[in-house]
């Protein structure tokens, strides 16, 4: 095999898994384009709901980074994000996207483990850099 092509295949092997909950479909639609070219990206799934969410969380899904939304019908994003980081051997690299940005959602999301705060409507274009970021660290600590 081609050294290019080996190089290539371990690359897409490492490519990240992605969960997005948010209830906004279009929401979702956005983060669909807005990932679609990303290289280090190889699996989105995505939920409406935190319990939805969790459902696949549940059932084995392990997103290296889950993109979530806060104000959700039902359990907010807030209390899935504690749910998430109750799991054992789970750290997924979590991203809260939100139209609500005061200064108390943020240090609360913070606080219970959120790992980036965004506003939806000017930090979007801050997601491809932050999934980038993520593959480089976890792929190079692979290589180690």
């Amino acid at each position: 095999m081609h050294p290019q092509a080996s190089i290539l295949n371990a690359m897409i092997a490492n490519a990240l898994r992605l969960l997005m909950v948010d209830d906004s479909d279009f929401i979702r639609e956005r983060l669909l384009l807005l990932l679609a070219d990303l290289g280090s990206v190889r699996e989105i799934q995505s939920a409406k709901s935190a319990e939805e969410g969790m459902v696949l969380l549940n059932d084995g899904c392990r997103p290296d980074i889950i993109l979530l939304d806060i104000n959700l019908p039902g359990k907010n994003g807030l209390q899935m994000l504690k749910d998430i980081r109750k799991m054992e051997g789970f750290l997924p690299v979590v991203v809260i996207l939100t139209n609500n940005t005061l200064s108390g959602y943020k240090s609360e999301c913070l606080r219970c483990g959120a790992d980036h705060f965004l506003d939806k409507a000017r930090d979007f274009q801050q997601i491809p850099a932050i999934i980038e970021a993520t593959w480089q660290k976890l792929y190079s600590q692979q290589l180690l």
